[in-house]
């Protein structure tokens, strides 16, 4: 009985109007990549308008909270990424990094995307291993 129940809200949850919210994210993402490779300002401008539009039309309760947890972990992961950059020396590398940071800025909004997923993963789990 509790499966049951476990695989009904996880369906909802996969088909709620947030999830699909999510995935044009994630797709719009990929393709934004993909059109504008060779603009990276391009890509970070269209990144940062894909993320306003989500948040703004997102009917999530926590919508500060995720504000601060995407912009902490955007922020902390390009910084990251570009001191491992330095230290390795330059045996990771961009081919068209953004000085001085090692690191194109476009990545910005990808590291905010990977975190709204990651918390979606995680709320899909939570929600399918509940007992």
């Amino acid at each position: 009985m509790t499966a049951n129940l476990n695989i009904k809200k996880t369906v909802d949850y996969l088909l709620s109007l947030e999830s699909i919210y999510i995935l044009v994210l994630v797709i719009l993402n990929i393709v934004n990549l993909c059109l504008f490779y060779k603009n990276k300002n391009l890509i970070l401008l269209n990144g940062i308008i894909l993320f306003i539009v989500y948040y703004l039309i997102s009917k999530r309760e926590d919508k500060k909270i995720l504000l601060l947890a995407v912009t902490h972990f955007a922020i902390w992961g390009v910084i990251i990424e570009s001191f491992i950059i330095t230290k390795t020396k330059n045996t990771l590398y961009y081919k068209d990094p953004t000085p001085p940071f090692n690191v194109p800025l476009w990545l910005i909004p990808i590291y905010a995307l990977f975190c709204i997923t990651a918390l979606y993963t995680y709320n899909l789990f939570k929600i399918l291993l509940t007992k």
